[in-house]
């Protein structure tokens, strides 16, 4: 039988975080190999994973457990929970809306908090 070192099995009951195989396959597609061990996912750098394709914020911080209860640091990865993100994005669209009205000669005034 073939061993899969990606999944690193270790002593019954020792691990309880298992990857899925949309994370498996997006560390696959990041480190550009078949299989992996955790140590190889560990030195990864976090914008690697955090922009790898089908991983977002929760698969990521299953990666982080599995990673962290195989006994690799991963102080260097930040915790995400998108919020930063969504903000961005938010902040975006009123730009673009309040640009979009101004071109079409509309005068948007600042929100005041009364």
């Amino acid at each position: 039988m073939r061993r899969r070192s990606h999944l690193f099995v270790p002593s019954r009951g020792a691990m309880s975080a298992k990857l899925t195989t949309r994370q498996i396959n997006a560390i696959r597609a990041a480190l550009g190999k078949h299989s992996f061990t955790p140590l190889e996912v560990a030195q990864l750098d976090y914008h690697v994973i955090r922009h790898a394709q089908g991983l977002g914020p929760k698969s990521i911080a299953g990666i982080r457990q599995w990673l962290l209860e195989a006994g690799q640091a991963v102080d260097h990865w930040q915790l995400d929970d998108g919020h930063a993100q969504r903000e961005r994005r938010r902040a975006q669209r009123i730009a673009q809306a309040i640009a979009l009205l101004e071109r079409y000669g509309y005068t948007v005034k600042p929100r005041t908090n009364d």
